[in-house]
């Protein structure tokens, strides 16, 4: 019963946002970010194998992943963030976990769905609800949750369609997540129908002559995280949302493009729910803007990074302080992108990396004087991972060095950052419709 107030009272919470413009994701019926609490044991799927069902088990690569824990993992919540074709679940567990998943087909003749489930071995239930959760979203029915065998939970995703998956462990604290696409809608509009605002009129070229329908901005960090704190106490996640939300108008203003911010105001948001936003979104550009840091306060500079396995030293130790982890578990991160690169908009990340920081570079040099150019890199973020469309992260100067924190935090030169932002947006666009009509 307590379970059932929570979620109504989520629900109510997700609700609020009213009629103010759409610049911000968590506004929307359709994309629900929930809590899901269940106890309940669930067989059905193993039933299904073990009486001779004629649907078909497939073992995902990502079964060998990690190794077993020495105690029993605890799984302590399920979440979820979905739209009509695409499915993140996220499952909080207490520590490192062996795990298996499985797919089972669709079987009209005895009225299955297409269902996945996922074995946590050595785990054990920490939830207090009884009851599957209905999701109802137009792709995933519900989630039913429950303690298999003594050493054994079991999630189980009731979907309508499932054209793929792709599950992954991410660390500090350990969340294990998975991606599920389902069959592509006819119009790609369609994952968010509430709360559109009429398009302004557009002075610049139109989006769709640029095939840049819709972008998601991140601003990085937020809440009871601040992010990298500079000189005077000046702190990361304010100056990055700043940017964003001026960044936002002018897209939306000047080229008519659809602007999803991950957060609007000084909140928490996870970084898996970030990229799982874009997902939803079925965003065509994805954005994560962060300030750098470094002991030294005579570090400075611009690089944009992009998603990809590195072996470089620095960029390892920057994506640690990022995903707010240790280096060695971002290292561990590069056999989960090994397995995900046929999902990865790859080439198209490195162009947009090129375009943006380009584009900063020489427009900043033009705003401070000679900027240094740290050039263009791969790192592995969080943040990133799983993205279906092409997507960076753009550390805007070092926050901790004098000259640049300062500058920063005011808005003449925020501006700065925009118009160089938004001139990068625009020349990638650009690039893209070249290189198609080639």
């Amino acid at each position: 019963m307590k379970s059932k107030r929570f979620l109504t009272l989520l629900a109510l919470v997700a609700l609020a946002g009213g009629a103010a413009p759409r610049l911000v994701w968590g506004e929307e019926q359709i994309l629900r970010l929930a809590l899901v609490r269940s106890n309940e044991a669930v067989k059905e799927p193993d039933q299904a194998r073990s009486s001779g069902s004629s649907a078909e088990e497939v073992k995902s690569q990502d079964g060998k992943t990690v190794g077993a824990a020495s105690d029993k993992t605890r799984l302590t919540a399920v979440r979820f963030l979905s739209s009509k074709s695409y499915t993140r679940v996220m499952m909080d567990l207490t520590q490192e976990a062996r795990f298996e998943t499985h797919r089972l087909k669709e079987d009209p003749a005895k009225g299955l769905p297409p269902r996945i489930y996922i074995d946590i071995i050595g785990a054990r239930l920490a939830m207090d609800s009884k009851e599957p959760i209905p999701v109802q979203d137009g792709l995933l029915r519900q989630v039913r949750v429950g303690q298999f065998s003594p050493d054994v939970v079991r999630v189980v995703l009731d979907m309508t369609s499932l054209r793929s998956h792709n599950t992954f462990l991410l660390p500090d604290p350990y969340r294990l997540v998975i991606d599920i696409q389902g069959q592509e809608t006819a119009d790609r509009s369609a994952a968010v129908e509430i709360n559109k605002t009429p398009t302004p009129p557009v002075k610049g070229p139109k989006p769709a002559a640029l095939g840049i329908r819709k972008i998601v901005l991140d601003p990085g960090h937020g809440g009871k995280d601040p992010g990298a704190v500079g000189v005077g106490g000046i702190a990361e996640k304010d100056i990055v949302l700043a940017v964003a939300q001026k960044l936002a108008k002018k897209l939306t203003k000047e080229m008519g493009i659809e602007v999803v911010l991950t957060r609007k105001n000084d909140s928490f948001v996870r970084l898996e729910d970030r990229t799982a936003i874009a997902n939803a979104e079925d965003a065509d550009l994805f954005l994560s803007l962060h300030m750098n840091a470094s002991t030294s306060g005579d570090a400075k500079g611009l690089e944009t990074y992009y998603l990809d396995n590195t072996s470089d030293e620095a960029s390892l130790r920057l994506a640690a302080r990022e995903n707010a982890t240790s280096r060695k578990n971002v290292s561990d991160l590069q056999f989960i992108l090994s397995d995900m690169t046929q999902n990865m908009k790859l080439e198209d990340s490195i162009s947009l990396a090129h375009r943006l920081h380009g584009s900063l570079v020489d427009s900043m040099s033009k705003k401070l004087g000679t900027v240094k150019d740290l050039g263009v890199k791969k790192a592995l973020f969080y943040v990133l991972v799983g993205a279906r469309m092409p997507s960076v992260l753009v550390e805007m100067f070092f926050i901790t060095n004098k000259i640049e924190g300062r500058a920063m935090s005011r808005e003449s030169y925020q501006d700065a950052i925009v118009e160089a932002l938004y001139g990068g947006i625009q020349k990638y666009g650009e690039s893209a419709l070249a290189a198609k009509t080639l």
